[in-house]
């Protein structure tokens, strides 16, 4: 059923469809409506009308109804993206080659990654050793040594030398 909804909310070409247009147009209106109609509600509840009770519920209703619409509307099936690590810094960084700045000493210490520091957790090494980040948590890079995994050392990039301060891989066939 999600899938058949997401269908009828999002055109092929990947633009919202004409039923995403009317939920988001209804979901703007409804928590004005609904806070209009529990106000006028509760003040004729206050002034003893028999109709203030079905104002309030009519607008309580409401609220919730645009609740529910926006939990649907948000729905992660729905908003897939094709690059899920666009505004994770920190997660596009796993698999990196960087180079220790600051030594790590007692488990902790500092990576560069272009001309900002990341504080590093892994084996303790001295500055200028190069690390792979292996997992990363918010502005947390765990790293182990880059030759650890890879035979070779450097899994074909330059650490050293041929990157300049951008932490970026030089150019291929640059020397050290």
């Amino acid at each position: 059923m999600r899938r058949r909804l997401a269908r009828r909310l999002w055109a092929s070409d990947g633009d919202p469809g004409p039923l995403a247009w009317t939920l988001a147009t209804v979901s703007l209106v409804l928590p004005v409506v609904g806070v209009i109609l529990v106000l006028a509600g509760g003040a004729g509840v206050m002034r003893g009308e028999a109709d203030g009770w079905q104002l309030l519920g009519v607008g309580a209703l409401a609220i919730v109804l645009d609740i529910l619409i926006d939990f649907v509307w948000a729905h992660p099936g729905v908003s897939a993206t094709d690059q899920p690590d666009l505004n994770r810094r920190s997660a596009q960084l796993a698999g990196r080659i960087l180079v220790v700045a600051d030594p790590i000493v007692a488990g902790r210490g500092k990576v560069r990654v272009g001309d900002t520091l990341w504080i590093a957790e892994g084996p303790d090494l001295p500055a200028g050793e190069a690390v792979r980040v292996i997992a990363a948590d918010a502005t947390l890079l765990r790293v182990e040594p880059a030759g650890a995994s890879d035979p070779a050392g450097r899994n074909g990039l330059h650490c050293r030398g041929g990157e300049g301060s951008s932490g970026e891989p030089g150019p291929r066939g640059s020397s050290e």
